[in-house]
């Protein structure tokens, strides 16, 4: 059963819990498809090693997206998932906001726990990038 959407009166505070949730999580996000700008991240590392990853998988939603279309197919990338030797990356998007959100974990969390976890935050995840939106 989905959890019960709750307005969050800050985004920030969100993503601060979902990290305290998954073990291991170095870098949470919420990104723009087109520029790969994060709205907002937290990560153990540098800011700017971090945005990287961010543009880098911005990018990956474009020229999916691209090649979806390409192949006569009228879907978009429902998400990503990338592994590494020593981390996990994934995103899945935020419908109608234009923005796709990012975790990144140590190894040893599984793949499936995070997409538990943020299919579990979706909802307040969305609406939080849609307070920010309308205040702006």
């Amino acid at each position: 059963m989905p959890e019960e959407v709750i307005p969050m009166s800050s985004l920030y505070d969100l993503l601060k819990r979902i990290t305290r949730e998954l073990p291991g999580c170095r870098l949470a996000s919420v990104v723009n498809y087109e520029t790969g700008m994060p709205l907002l991240a937290l990560s153990v590392g540098d800011p700017i090693d971090t945005s990287g990853a961010d543009a880098y998988h911005s990018d990956l939603y474009r020229v999916v997206a691209h090649a979806l279309g390409e192949l006569d197919y009228t879907q978009s990338p429902q998400g990503f998932v990338l592994t590494g030797r020593e981390a996990i990356f994934v995103s899945l998007p935020l419908a109608d906001t234009g923005f796709f959100w990012h975790i990144v974990t140590e190894r040893a969390t599984t793949i499936g726990f995070t997409q538990v976890v943020m299919r579990k935050h979706a909802a307040n995840v969305q609406a939080g990038v849609q307070e920010l939106l309308q205040a702006s």
